[in-house]
């Protein structure tokens, strides 16, 4: 689905957009389009890549996952 949006540009930069925009036989908004989705799908791997490492850094490499949920399950029901 579309969704207008308006925006302020500078004239020059409009220009240049519509010789770009006849260039390559795309319009302006595809362009725009294109580069928000570009730049955003950037900032969504960035953020996963932030945080990736982090649970690594802080369980220790030989922790053995069975004895930990044994002993969850032992103190949550008290046995």
């Amino acid at each position: 689905m579309t969704t207008k949006l308006t925006l302020s540009i500078e004239k020059v930069i409009i220009e240049k957009a519509k010789i770009l925009s006849s260039k390559r036989g795309k319009s302006i908004s595809k362009i725009v389009e294109e580069y928000l989705d570009s730049i955003t799908a950037k900032e969504d791997e960035s953020v996963v890549e932030k945080y990736s490492g982090s649970l690594k850094k802080m369980v220790p490499a030989d922790m053995d996952w069975k004895e930990v949920k044994a002993n969850y399950l032992k103190n949550k029901y008290g046995v």
